[in-house]
């Protein structure tokens, strides 16, 4: 048997696990195990002696190529773990027998999207993984859950339409579907295509559809989206990044304004899942900024944001200045504290790993920008430290935790997997002190002043709608900026 014959079956493996669960109900909950753990053996085998086999071609049929690369294999890992911890997570005897299915579902077009190589492959991946989100989404004892589900839906299919206006103008020019064919696009094909993508990704103005998805689902579901499913549009975005020139300076731009904007809006937040949405659209930015490095951060922050959105149901209070006060469960908070540290680069933890390797591959002073720029993640994070630890108690005995704690060793056994750097020096110990205790402290100080202040909407329809056009203006003058010769970043 060919590798080729290996992963194109392990590709097709989660349908079928799907429609073996559908069938047999409870086999969901098996299933729900054994095909994460696969897909995780199978990135790990191609960190080990396969390695050299990467890029990995399996089909160039016109219209359908894919190819799995070492920039790849990141996503896998993350969407492997966070499946696993939501199964870790899943009460014992739960009745919910479509959820392993759609689970399932997803995990396998996710997985799709991360080989797909050309644009026409990407685009019924992104659609596929779109309706099993929403049905996902809808919870019918939340009316809530039910207007945004169909607005996510809804901002999907507008998502898509620009993406395939801008997959149309690289195949007049082009004669090809191929994502290669993209390298030399016009400008607007590009601009078009990224903006679909960004909507998918959680990221700059586009991203302000997710927080009020975020505070209307459940913990479960807000994982999977900011956890893996913002993958979606992120890993097609690396690829477009490695290649085009004009795509990678549109998504540098955008990147940095997308982790001041949503670090902003997170920081005046009250409701700990909303901060948690405009973290992710934060984050997002720094994913962009480099696409070489893009897998490598997506892993890094999906870790931990899955686990803090997980933390966020075993919680009594959604409200962060209640929290603030009353304290959390030890049980719940010492998992919250480890992954935001990672978020926010603590040594020995995979996100110190993928901010040493987004900064050193970078400009100096865009590195020295970026850098400055992580005080604002610790600005966010330092929020959820309440002002005294409760002792453990039983407080809600149904809670799991042990999904948490699986994302949280993942966060501090894949530096050594992945020969990142731990940071065991003097020098990583006081950047990280200095950081966090600007962050406490800032956060200290601004807190009197945001207390008596109410947010703007900025997450209805209307809004949403205006900053994709914001964008699609922002992009044509980056754009514009590129082709007349003018230097970026």
């Amino acid at each position: 048997m060919t590798v080729n014959s290996v992963v194109i079956g392990w590709l097709l493996l989660p349908a079928i696990a799907a429609f073996g669960a559908a069938l047999i109900p409870k086999l969901g909950r098996t299933l729900l195990w054994v095909v994460p753990l696969l897909s995780l053996g199978m990135a790990l085998s191609f960190l080990g002696p396969k390695a050299s086999l990467l890029p990995l071609t399996l089909s160039t049929n016109p219209g359908v190529t894919l190819q799995l690369d070492a920039q790849q294999l990141p996503f896998v890992l993350l969407n492997a773990l966070v499946l696993l911890s939501i199964a870790l997570q899943r009460p014992r005897h739960d009745t919910n027998h479509l959820q392993p299915v759609l689970l399932l579902v997803l995990h396998g077009a996710l997985n799709s999207i991360y080989l797909a190589a050309d644009l026409v492959s990407i685009y019924v991946a992104i659609e596929l993984i779109s309706i099993v989100s929403f049905l996902l989404m809808v919870d019918l004892k939340r009316r809530a859950s039910l207007w945004v589900a169909f607005r996510y839906l809804m901002l999907g299919d507008l998502a898509m339409l620009l993406f395939l206006l801008g997959v149309l103008v690289v195949y007049a020019k082009s004669g090809s579907f191929a994502i290669d064919a993209a390298a030399s696009a016009p400008g607007i094909a590009i601009l078009l295509i990224l903006v679909g993508l960004l909507i998918k990704s959680e990221a700059f103005l586009p991203g302000f559809w997710l927080p009020k998805t975020h505070a209307a689902i459940s913990a479960e579901v807000s994982a999977l989206l900011s956890g893996s499913v913002v993958t979606a549009g992120i890993a097609p975005l690396s690829r477009l990044g490695l290649i085009n020139i004009q795509a990678a300076q549109l998504l540098l731009v955008l990147g940095l304004l997308s982790v001041v904007i949503g670090g902003v809006a997170a920081l005046v937040q009250d409701d700990i899942k909303r901060l948690l949405a405009w973290s992710t659209v934060s984050q997002m930015g720094f994913a962009l900024l480099l696409p070489a490095v893009a897998g490598l951060y997506a892993l890094a922050h999906g870790l931990g944001k899955a686990a803090l959105f997980l933390a966020v149901g075993g919680l009594p209070d959604r409200s962060i200045r209640t929290l603030q006060k009353t304290g959390i469960d030890g049980r719940v908070g010492w998992p919250m504290l480890l992954a935001s540290l990672s978020l926010i680069g603590l040594p020995l933890s995979l996100g110190y790993g993928a901010k040493t390797a987004l900064v050193q591959l970078l400009p100096l002073p865009l590195a020295t920008v970026v850098g400055w720029l992580g005080v604002m993640t610790a600005l966010v994070l330092v929020k959820l430290l309440p002002d005294r630890w409760s002792p453990p108690s039983p407080a809600d005995p149904g809670f799991k935790v042990r999904g948490l704690w699986l994302l949280c060793l993942a966060l501090f056994a894949l530096p050594l997997v992945l020969q990142q750097p731990l940071g065991l020096n003097a020098a990583s110990a006081l950047k990280l002190a200095l950081v966090l205790g600007v962050g406490i402290l800032g956060e200290r100080l601004i807190r009197p002043i945001l207390r008596n202040w109410t947010p703007p909407d900025l997450e209805n329809f209307k809004a949403i709608v205006l900053a994709i056009g914001i964008t699609l203006l922002v992009g044509t003058a980056i754009n514009s900026n590129i082709s007349t010769g003018a230097s970026l970043p």
